[in-house]
């Protein structure tokens, strides 16, 4: 077999190139300290380190759910202490206030505190995170949780409930929301809630309700008052002397319950057991509502008994006590209610706590697991030192004997003898 001069100096140029080629593979290697850079290194690893890194990634996503879940179940908890601290001390104060002895003016400095520490509570059920979000508001989590209306306090966020996976196969309650906390507890008695119905005047007009006499507003309920009554404005010449005078009618049948009664601004409306004031003066065909409700929320419990407090009077005369007794009775009702909403309050926070043990365990297994996909992935990519030292100078000692060859075999020529 004849080798031509030019097949010659190709076989030695593909022997240089292809040594020149694999230093600087091992060069890369060592400087990158990885044995697999690029797919065509080794393609079965090169397949394996993608699925590892992949399952890297998403144990990485897991562990940042981790850590925003329990940050964020870390502050609801914190505000629920709260709320508990200041239910204790309601507890106290309510106790207090009905206690023998007690003068109307200690009485109502207690009502004062008990105010104060409904807006503490109505603050704490507002609370918002670091993202300016409500934490007890839902899914509705830009808007705060609980407003003041017609002086009641109603829930403006919604049910719902954020769940965020944890593993591969696990999920976790990441919020809670006020309906659960602290809505639909029973009411011993039948609550009035006012609703402002048409108004014809330029000024907005708002509500508030106080209960005078829980027996008369009963009574008031119990004779066909179930679903409520409409009050309506009537014409000021309805009346002799001219003035604002309105009707009541039922709800449930239309009937005209009382016709014409006088309003006077000062007094505000008294009707079954309630005064009810307006902001602003009302005209002819101003209407609202009146509805009685059986559930109610930790806010308007708490502030419910403040303003029963507040205006209950101690009896002049031993012969009647029946308004005493009326308020014993309410004193004990609410106490029932504090301990339901206490009890409620507790059992969330124990809820809150499981989960973040639940939140601790999946931690430390998902940094079990990523500590071994390291590993494997340090097996599978992670350069030998050594070995590659050693094939580095195995690689450069074949380049160069290649060159030292091709000069050789590069004199090898007859002109060389026909000299």
């Amino acid at each position: 077999m004849r080798l031509s001069s030019l097949q010659v100096y190709q076989q030695s140029l593909n022997g240089i190139n292809k040594a020149s080629v694999e230093i600087a593979q091992t060069q890369n290697q060592l400087t990158t300290g990885q044995r697999v850079n690029i797919a065509s290194d080794d393609p079965v690893a090169a397949a394996r380190i993608l699925a590892i890194d992949s399952e890297l990634n998403n144990i990485s996503g897991y562990q940042k759910n981790i850590d925003a879940i329990d940050a964020r179940l870390k502050r609801t908890e914190a505000v629920l202490t709260n709320i508990e601290t200041i239910l204790n001390r309601l507890n106290e104060l309510v106790i207090q206030a009905d206690g023998a002895g007690l003068t109307n003016i200690e009485r109502r400095n207690i009502a004062i505190e008990i105010s104060e520490r409904v807006l503490e509570l109505a603050s704490l059920t507002n609370s918002q995170d670091e993202n300016g979000d409500y934490i007890f508001s839902g899914f509705l989590n830009n808007a705060p949780a609980y407003t003041l209306e017609e002086g009641r306090y109603r829930y403006q966020g919604d049910n719902g409930i954020r769940h965020e996976k944890i593993s591969e196969q696990l999920t976790v309650a990441s919020s809670d929301n006020g309906f659960s906390l602290f809505e639909n507890f029973d009411a011993n008695e039948f609550l009035p809630e006012v609703e402002v119905g048409l108004t014809t005047g330029p000024d907005p007009q708002t509500l508030s309700v106080q209960v005078l006499s829980q027996e008369a507003y009963d009574l008031a309920v119990a004779n066909g008052g179930d679903q409520g009554y409409v009050f309506k404005f009537n014409l000021e010449s309805a009346i002799i002397p001219i003035g604002p005078n309105y009707s009541i009618y039922r709800i449930s049948d239309g009937v005209l319950v009382s016709d014409n009664n006088p309003y006077v601004a000062s007094l505000g409306l008294l009707e079954g057991g309630l005064k009810i004031d307006l902001s602003s003066t009302p005209l002819t065909g101003d209407t609202f509502t009146v509805r009685p409700i059986k559930h109610t929320n930790m806010l308007n419990i708490v502030k419910e008994v403040g303003d029963r407090i507040a205006a209950f009077e101690e009896p002049s005369s031993t012969n009647n006590r029946g308004e005493e007794s009326e308020f014993d009775q309410f004193i004990a009702d609410t106490l029932d209610a504090l301990s339901a909403v206490q009890e409620r309050v507790r059992s969330s926070r124990t809820d809150i706590g499981a989960r973040m043990n639940t939140l601790t365990a999946a931690s430390s297994n998902q940094e079990s697991l990523a500590l071994a996909g390291k590993q494997i992935l340090s097996v599978i990519r992670d350069v030998d030192y050594n070995e590659a030292v050693s094939r580095l100078s195995f690689q450069t000692l074949v380049l160069e004997t290649t060159q030292q060859s091709f000069v050789k075999i590069a004199n090898l020529s007859l002109f060389n003898y026909l000299k």
